[in-house]
């Protein structure tokens, strides 16, 4: 998902602009997964782990990387992400150099508040939302382009916390999920669960393409799917991973493995039934890629 972004902050001025020029800002180029489900979900993580402290985060994510970034979200391999270099380094960005990215995030560390601008081709840099943080870095909306399935609240499934191993014997015991297209075949496989240092729960998976029975082509995804809040219901967790399946069996399409992590219901809504998770992830899809079978 090589969609840029750019991560900002304000330099002057007061109030929530309308325009991505409309105040003064400085920031840094950042290369992948620009999109709101990616860098914009992150930089909501960044506050809150924060606790509300947006001065840390800009010198974190702006100062401490003046020539941007290729990916600040950490992985196994590269945990403080991959930073660009002054031999190398990332376009640049500004109030009235939007033109090399797809949205802008623009932090007003005094207002404590996150602003989203979509400056792709038809955004116009518009404003499309905007976070406020607590004092503590609780957010007052859980994602900055929330669907209006994303709205439900449902009551809580307590249970024990759910450990890396339950997590993967939960998706053991989803059904096989392959599907035949046009030309090819395809199958996700579950490779292996882990807890992360902030105690959250992660799933390594691969959707691995056949063609005349051969492979083809492999793709491989760490999915940072349950939060810490989330481990404490395991149901909630079981009842959007069958959605998934659901989702996924009814269009051999949505075998696509960056757009499946990039799922991330647990964070961005209060559903806990699988109804409604199913509800959700078609609408990420009709939004995502055009279909119609949103509210199906």
């Amino acid at each position: 998902m090589s969609t840029p972004g750019a991560i900002a902050v304000y330099t002057s001025g007061s109030g929530i602009p309308e325009h991505v020029s409309e105040r003064p800002w400085r920031g840094v180029y950042h290369h992948w997964d620009g999109y709101p489900t990616g860098l914009g979900q992150h930089l909501l993580y960044r506050a809150q782990r924060a606790q509300g402290d947006l001065g840390a985060v800009v010198r974190q994510l702006i100062d401490e990387a003046p020539w941007g970034w290729s990916l600040c979200m950490p992985g196994p391999a590269k945990p403080e992400g991959q930073r660009f270099s002054e031999e190398e380094p990332g376009l640049r960005v500004g109030p009235e150099e939007t033109g090399a990215v797809a949205y802008v995030y623009v932090f007003d560390v005094e207002a404590r508040r996150l602003d989203m601008f979509s400056t792709h081709v038809g955004g116009e840099g518009r404003r499309l939302s905007s976070v406020r943080f607590s004092s503590t870095g609780s957010p007052d909306l859980p994602a900055l382009d929330l669907h209006p399935e994303e709205t439900v609240t449902e009551p809580f499934l307590p249970g024990d916390s759910l450990s890396a191993r339950a997590l993967k014997d939960c998706l053991e015991d989803l059904p096989p999920l392959e599907a035949v297209r046009e030309t090819d075949s395809v199958r996700l496989e579950w490779v292996n669960t882990q807890q992360e240092p902030d105690e959250s729960l992660s799933i390594l998976f691969r959707v691995v393409t056949f063609e005349d029975g051969f492979i083809s082509n492999v793709e491989e995804q760490e999915w940072n799917l349950v939060p810490p809040s989330a481990r404490r219901e395991p149901e909630r967790v079981r009842h959007f991973l069958e959605a998934l399946a659901e989702v996924l069996l009814e269009d051999p399409k949505r075998f696509n493995s960056f757009w499946i992590s990039a799922q991330d219901s647990l964070r961005r809504s209060g559903a806990r039934q699988r109804e409604s998770f199913a509800r959700i992830l078609r609408a990420h899809w009709a939004r995502d890629f055009g279909s119609e079978d949103a509210s199906s």
